[in-house]
């Protein structure tokens, strides 16, 4: 078994969680990474973490039932951080949901309204699998969830209904493992933007900059600050969740929004 801290990022290569993944292993971390970008690993290893990799050929990310919303989906990521390892500090997860759904209530498909409770679904067999795990020496889980969750919008009931869902159920596991010094919280941002994001040029965004123009500016119209949120900065608020330097924060639900949730 290791002595240095060990976390797992699911979706590795995902949103916020290759800057994540730099600042763990810069502080001695080693690292279960699932799904990484390409050039991804060699990095972290230069920075002098240990890494274990979990492909998604191994373990798909396209959202589709048997991939790693499932509950086995979960449990190999943390039985391959074990088997590597044996043990697992922090876990920063994305849990997928296997449909998108948006629009208002009259107008949403019966198939919207079920797909709700995927949100959760996902989010339990994750907490399902990672909590063991840390119950011999404690640990820290972020789960990054949706700003959507935090405030109420028109043409958004049903999304922002799932992700509420997924926030308090997040707030309240942590409540469950709070004696087990095992620390839960919820993250989720709104206007934060990296490569991908939709209606964004292809080349709008990088992990540390935002190119602004037309297609931002409904996005701008909504959020206080004057500008976009990076994955750069996501990674800054989360990372002290994660990394051992604060372990006096649980069943918390923190928003990167700009001030779009107070808004």
């Amino acid at each position: 078994m290791t002595q240095r801290r060990v976390a797992l990022l699911h979706r590795g290569g995902s949103y916020a969680n290759p800057c994540i993944a730099r600042r763990l292993a810069g502080s001695g971390h080693d690292l279960v990474v699932h799904a990484p970008r390409e050039g991804m690993v060699a990095e972290l290893e230069a920075l002098g973490a240990t890494v274990e990799v979990i492909g998604d050929d191994e373990l798909p990310i396209d959202d589709a039932p048997g991939g790693d919303g499932t509950p086995e989906g979960a449990q190999l990521l943390v039985d391959r951080a074990l088997a590597r390892f044996g043990r697992i500090d922090a876990a920063a997860l994305i849990p997928p949901y296997y449909f998108s759904i948006r629009g208002r209530l009259l107008e949403a498909p019966t198939e919207h309204i079920a797909a709700i409770g995927t949100f959760q679904e996902s989010t339990a067999h994750m907490l399902r699998a990672v909590i063991p795990a840390m119950r011999e020496r404690g640990g820290q889980i972020l789960v990054f969830t949706s700003d959507s969750g935090a405030r109420p919008e028109a043409g958004w009931c049903l999304y922002g209904a799932a992700r509420a869902g997924q926030n308090f159920l997040v707030r309240a596991v942590a409540l469950e493992h709070a004696h087990e010094d095992i620390q839960i919280n919820a993250m989720g941002s709104k206007n934060a933007v990296t490569a991908g994001f939709p209606f964004a040029p292809a080349d709008a965004a990088t992990d540390s900059a935002i190119t602004l123009g037309y297609w931002a500016e409904p996005l701008l119209a909504e959020t206080p600050l004057p500008r976009l949120g990076t994955m750069e900065e996501l990674a800054s608020a989360a990372i002290s969740l994660l990394d051992g330097t604060n372990r006096f924060q649980t069943a918390q639900y923190f928003s990167f929004s700009g001030g779009w949730s107070e808004n």
